[in-house]
């Protein structure tokens, strides 16, 4: 029974699960790929020059167009401006921009759209991905269940001996039964990015309001505004703190905000943010403040995507590569009578 409801249901998604792990072993090497598309990111980071950086992309963009300025994007010495109406730049350490594009006339932001929503958009797109990782969990739960009976015959030996029926499904379980742990840890984190509200009020908040760690700053105001004096408040009150990010005031957002990863924060996304209101007051949020449940909930998102060091990297590009092949085993034995 558990084994014919695994052999559906990895038939179902067996394209959806082979896009997902192509697309996401090579997301994990984003960072390379940028590092051979931009002679800018080949050189040495000089974070003395970001605020200065800020200010010069600032001067390039009309007013409210700018929505957010990722500093050091993937770790390389170029910013990523995030703009309106789905437009980016690339922008080197001084500020000067590199190169301007739409949606996914780049190849990494194509691969990404493709990873997260198969090209079909937030609300088609990201449901399949959503929908698909509830059932893949599934999918892995049962496959552990079809795999007991063999699991006295586990050896490291995974590749499949013959392309008999048997042999291959022997070797798909192993693989799948020695990848079980990394296959739940990958999945449950990308359905977390694509319903991150709703895994919010069921994994932290128990259905109840979030208690988010926002206080209101005892430090001197900035005014007028400037991004230097931003970053000198974030440097006094939180020695060693790293800027990720910015987000400019906008007709929309009225608010400068200014994010960081603490010395003592692991998630490189910056989740401590420092937001300066138009009426002069100023809001701290601090990250390591939040509850331990709600600060592993947004680990996620550094999970999910490699954002952890290279050993990392590579870990999780052979938990792609395993699901792929666990994919073409399963199909490939479906396909076989004896």
């Amino acid at each position: 029974m558990l084994s014919n409801l695994h052999r559906y249901l990895g038939l179902i998604l067996c394209l959806i699960l082979l896009t997902i792990g192509l697309t996401g072993t090579l997301l994990v090497w984003k960072k390379e790929f940028l590092w051979l598309s931009f002679a800018d990111a080949r050189v040495a980071i000089d974070r003395k020059q970001q605020m200065a950086a800020i200010e010069a992309i600032e001067a390039q963009y009309p007013a409210n167009t700018i929505q957010l300025i990722q500093l050091y994007s993937e770790g390389l010495p170029i910013h990523k401006v995030f703009l309106s109406e789905r437009r980016y730049a690339w922008h080197n350490q001084a500020g000067l921009a590199l190169q301007t594009w739409s949606a996914n006339e780049r190849f990494e932001d194509w691969l990404l759209d493709l990873h997260h929503r198969f090209l079909l958009g937030n609300t088609v797109g990201l449901n399949i991905a959503g929908f698909g990782g509830l059932l893949a969990l599934l999918l892995v739960a049962l496959g552990i269940g079809s795999w007991w009976r063999w699991r006295k015959s586990f050896s490291l030996r995974l590749w499949p001996g013959s392309l008999a029926r048997r042999d291959l499904i022997r070797s798909h379980g192993h693989l799948g039964a020695l990848f079980a742990p990394a296959f739940i840890l990958i999945i449950l984190t990308g359905v977390i990015l694509v319903y991150p509200v709703e895994s919010r009020l069921v994994l932290v908040d128990g259905f109840g309001e979030s208690s988010e760690a926002v206080t209101q700053a005892e430090m001197a105001v900035v005014s007028p505004f400037s991004w230097p004096l931003a970053h000198n408040k974030v440097a006094n009150k939180y020695p060693g703190a790293i800027v990720r990010w910015v987000a400019p005031a906008s007709e929309k957002y009225p608010n400068n905000v200014i994010g960081f990863q603490q010395a003592q924060g692991l998630n490189r996304l910056g989740m401590s943010s420092i937001t300066f209101t138009a009426d002069h007051q100023v809001r701290v949020k601090d990250a390591l403040q939040q509850r331990k449940v709600r600060r592993a909930f947004d680990f996620s998102y550094p999970l999910h995507t490699a954002k952890l060091g290279v050993w990392y990297r590579v870990l999780i590009s052979l938990v792609g590569l395993a699901l792929v092949t666990s994919c073409v085993l399963g199909v490939y034995s479906f396909t076989k009578r004896s």
